[in-house]
């Protein structure tokens, strides 16, 4: 099942090197840019997140400087299963 994710890295560098080892053809990235100092990028997975780059995962509130046109909702509700459930 596809899914939408935000990341942060730390610096460009390590955004460059996880993305160009772990990014599939059909995923689809767009580099939103540089916010509170993180290097950030929103990905549309042909398939689930591997997990080598859940580390970098961030949950702004709904749903951030940019979205997918219809991943809004989805976002939305993967936002309040896994940005807001107890640890």
């Amino acid at each position: 099942m596809a899914t939408f994710r935000k990341f942060a890295f730390p610096d460009g560098a390590t955004a460059e090197k996880l993305l160009g080892e772990f990014l599939q053809p059909l995923d689809f990235a767009v580099a939103v840019g540089e916010i509170d100092k993180a290097v950030c990028v929103d990905i549309l997975f042909h398939d689930t997140c591997p997990e080598a780059l859940a580390a970098f995962v961030v949950w702004p509130a709904p749903c951030g400087v940019h979205s997918f046109s219809g991943w809004d909702a989805q976002y939305a509700a993967d936002y309040q299963e896994f940005a807001t459930s107890p640890k």
